[in-house]
């Protein structure tokens, strides 16, 4: 499995070919120099030139430190576009992103904007760059909790709640983009929507459940839910895709990790739902993928709930990371991201979100988690493989 990983960043590399590297970015640039990043993640302010996508750092009272985004704004991108934010997975970073989970080739096809945020990369606060999600969840009958995910210091699991720092990129996002463009583009802020892959995919979970004025509906990929849902959640849209066979964050869940089936029943009961199906497909659109439609429906708020259980796919359900999958597990033969977005486009907030860009006037505390102190666990070693990868691949090509 480490191969398949090792070819991904390897035709990562090729692919970019005159992208710059971390190290030609200007020494000065403290978010590059002071970082957990793996180096081929280009961080940089030049990370994602390739795209045609530029990097903002911002400082707020909201979250500790400078934190960076970058912004994918397609040509055909108008008045009032939607806004997907593409939340990265463990140990990796939005140049990865931005190669394989397909968001940027939607974006040009469909004419929203994309937002690649960094997770946090101080290694003051976390080993490896993460998002740091709050556990607590409960399941129906409160005989299980999820630990926090994914930010460990040591073997200690840190809170860094990420959900006030991407609701801090919506503002100022939002208030930006007309200026940058020249007033040729806008953001519909009823139309804001979150995705990601594996601890990206749970960063946008918790993000909806914090923030759920915000979110107009949540579609990722290989995640769970972690985070507990508060009195003041919104019920709101969300869908999964996540393969029977990831050994990563495992359909079937864990200990202190809710699988596919429990996390859809708990969002589910949470956004009220009264109703449920499941369909099957066989061979998706003509390709050797079959999978399992679940859907939860007649929720408040029409906030409807799906699962897309893959049949024998691993953690990397995007048509061009699974060309490397797992041993054992099967291809993806079609843009299952396409799916998440012909969710998500369907709904829209009722209300505008009041969106404040807040300065940087008083730094919020960070305290370690209270859960029970969990060792970095399968998935968070093999997201690392996945963001790493490239340090590897030198070996792999003598190795072959």
């Amino acid at each position: 499995m480490k191969r398949a990983y090792y070819m991904i960043a390897l035709l990562t590399l090729l692919l970019l070919g005159s992208a710059t590297t971390q190290a030609q970015e200007e020494e000065a640039d403290d978010i590059v120099r002071d970082s957990n990043a793996v180096e081929e993640c280009n961080n940089g302010e030049n990370g994602l030139a390739l795209y045609g996508s530029k990097r903002t750092c911002i400082e707020s009272s909201e979250f500790v430190g400078t934190r960076c985004f970058f912004t994918y704004i397609p040509a055909c991108a108008g008045e009032d576009s939607p806004l997907v934010f593409d939340l990265h997975g463990f140990g990796s970073c939005p140049l990865f992103s931005a190669f394989y989970t397909g968001w940027r080739q939607l974006a040009q096809e469909n004419c929203f904007v994309v937002i690649w945020p960094l997770g946090t990369t101080d290694p003051t606060i976390a080993d490896d760059t993460c998002w740091g999600n709050a556990g607590g969840l409960l399941n129906e009958d409160g005989s299980k909790f999820s630990r926090p995910c994914c930010c460990l210091k040591g073997a200690i699991p840190v809170v860094t709640d990420p959900s006030d720092f991407l609701r801090q990129v919506a503002a100022v996002v939002v208030r930006d983009i007309p200026e940058q463009t020249s007033n040729s583009t806008s953001i519909d802020s009823k139309r804001i929507y979150m995705a990601g892959h594996s601890n990206g995919c749970m960063a946008s979970v918790s993000m909806a459940a914090m923030h759920s004025d915000v979110v107009a509906a949540v579609g990722c990929h290989s995640g769970t839910a972690t985070t507990l849902f508060p009195e003041a959640y919104n019920a709101t849209p969300m869908a999964f895709i996540h393969g029977t066979s990831d050994p990563t964050v495992p359909y079937e869940g864990g200990a202190f990790e809710f699988g596919a089936q429990e996390y859809l029943s708990i969002i589910s009961q949470t956004n009220g739902c009264t109703s449920s199906t499941e369909t099957r497909t066989e061979g998706f659109e003509g390709t050797s993928n079959s999978f399992t439609e679940y859907r939860s429906s007649n929720c408040t708020n029409n906030a409807d709930v799906t699962l897309y259980a893959l049949d024998n796919v691993g953690h990397q359900p995007f048509f061009i990371s699974s060309q490397f999958r797992e041993n054992g597990t099967a291809p993806i033969e079609f843009d299952t991201t396409k799916l998440m977005w012909d969710f998500v486009k369907e709904y829209s907030l009722e209300v505008e979100p009041k969106l404040e860009v807040k300065p940087a006037t008083m730094a919020p505390s960070l305290v370690p988690s209270v859960m029970p102190t969990i060792s970095a666990s399968t998935h968070i070693q093999v997201d690392l493989t996945l963001a790493s990868a490239t340090v590897a691949a030198a070996a792999l090509l003598t190795a072959l």
